[in-house]
């Protein structure tokens, strides 16, 4: 008996705590009236900033690219927190894409109808958001 009680107080037993466990989310928005070039041009100046700071930021940014990606974020953002049940504050970027969509093409008849010189090509983009976060416990 005295030699377990010995033993307690020089080891006491360890808490063993689990480490964080983190979740994707993931956000894809197919048909943005928006050419993908203009989107990447803001997209790669945002990709290494920590989620929390981007908003503030974009609202700032006087572009149709700006507006986009603001109400994309903003989805995201509360598709993770309340879906995936996600820590806001732990959310980082896993991937940031902008790919070409669809694009709808239409003769002017002003330009000729000869060849690319009359045809008008509306470009469109295919955002996709993956976010990972730490689970609320």
């Amino acid at each position: 008996m005295a030699i377990s009680k010995i033993n307690s107080k020089l080891n006491p037993p360890k808490i063993v705590t689990a480490p964080p466990v983190f979740k994707e989310s993931k956000f894809v928005d197919k048909n943005l009236q928006i050419s993908p070039r203009k989107l990447r041009l803001l997209v790669s100046t945002i990709k290494k900033v920590p989620v929390s700071k981007i908003l503030p930021r974009l609202q700032l940014t006087n572009t149709k690219a700006g507006r986009f990606l603001t109400k994309a974020l903003k989805t995201a953002i509360n598709t993770a927190k309340n879906n995936y049940h996600l820590l806001p504050d732990t959310l980082s970027f896993v991937s940031f894409m902008v790919n070409e969509g669809p694009k709808t093409k239409r003769m002017d008849k002003s330009h000729g109808s000869r060849f690319a010189r009359g045809i008008i090509t509306r470009r469109h983009s295919r955002l996709t958001i993956v976010l990972k976060g730490q689970i609320k416990s």
